[in-house]
């Protein structure tokens, strides 16, 4: 299992399990988001580097510093949302679909 410290990881590491370190982002940036049945909670997860994901865990993150967590490294894609647009590019950015995490101390 990998680990993945920078953004610039994770296109290399889609669809494989991966452990991440970083913590609870107190500002929250814009993210295509969606919804797991089996991880009801989402969560905005700053990197190391400065960049931020969204990760989906099955229970609330408790922890207020730094987390480890592992799971599988997925790709969520859309599409334009203007309609008018004549853009027909697909937007994506990649999201942990998380089985656990702990807290680091």
């Amino acid at each position: 299992m990998d680990t993945v410290s920078n953004y610039s990881d994770l296109e290399k590491n889609l669809g494989k399990k991966v452990v991440i370190i970083g913590e609870i982002a107190k500002a929250i940036w814009q993210h295509l988001t969606t919804y797991f049945d089996t991880h009801p909670f989402m969560n905005y997860f700053d990197l190391s580097d400065e960049h931020q994901i969204v990760i989906y865990t099955q229970e609330e993150i408790s922890c207020k510093e730094k987390i480890e967590v592992i799971g599988k490294l997925i790709k969520v894609e859309s599409q334009h949302k203007n309609p008018r647009s004549k853009i027909s590019e697909k937007f994506s950015e990649y999201q942990l679909l998380t089985d656990s995490w702990k807290c680091i101390e």
